[in-house]
């Protein structure tokens, strides 16, 4: 029996084709989907083909999971500079959001563990520290330029961080009334979140 041969002889490519088909598989039936078989009978080659460029469905999972990180990372990272540095704070915010509703299967892979059992290599996990580290960069310039109170930049950008993945998980699972937009509800988020950041309650300033 012949062997069906991919749809294209370059590594690269074919490698690509494949990450790009379980990415499509993840977004259209969800994690029991994808499998080798399946993921090899949409690239019209053999499970042969898919071995020879990923160890197992694990390893593909994994490189998808630092795919997705360095799309956000390199999406924060095309933020401009503004020279207000809490208005680039708010502009990495957007971005975030802007990233995530253009990429929502990387965003629940990165994310929400969808699928069961896979673990992120260490190696995997610095990169997804990476888009982080911009946020916290941006929170430090904040308070270099004394725009928002001195403290732990890393302490704040994960409140930030975490209160941006909360509310953009809500609208990319389908958690937001039908009526509120998601850009208008982020826009609200950021406005209380820049309130906070400038005018702290008097208990965090007297810490």
């Amino acid at each position: 029996m012949s062997v069906p041969r991919p749809p294209s002889t370059d590594p690269a490519a074919t490698r690509r084709a494949i990450l790009d088909q379980a990415s499509a598989l993840l977004a259209e039936s969800g994690p029991d989907a994808l499998s080798m078989r399946r993921l090899s009978q949409r690239i019209g080659a053999s499970t042969i083909v898919l071995y020879t460029h990923f160890r197992d469905k694990q390893a593909i999972l994994n490189e998808l999971y630092v795919e997705g990180f360095e799309r956000l990372r390199d999406d924060l990272r095309r933020v401009p500079e503004h020279a207000d540095p809490l208005q680039y704070v708010m502009d990495l915010g957007r971005a975030y959001r802007r990233s995530a509703v253009d990429n929502p299967t990387y965003y629940q892979l990165m994310f929400s563990r969808c699928v069961p059992g896979f673990d992120p290599s260490p190696s995997s996990r610095e990169v997804s520290k990476q888009a982080f580290g911009i946020l916290r960069s941006g929170v430090q310039r904040c308070m270099d330029a004394g725009v928002t109170p001195a403290g732990d930049a890393a302490e704040v950008a994960h409140t930030l961080w975490g209160t941006l993945h909360g509310l953009i998980s809500l609208e990319l699972f389908g958690y937001l009334p039908p009526q509120v937009c998601g850009e208008a509800r982020l826009e609200h988020a950021l406005r209380v979140m820049r309130d906070g950041l400038c005018h702290p309650t008097t208990q965090e300033t007297s810490r």
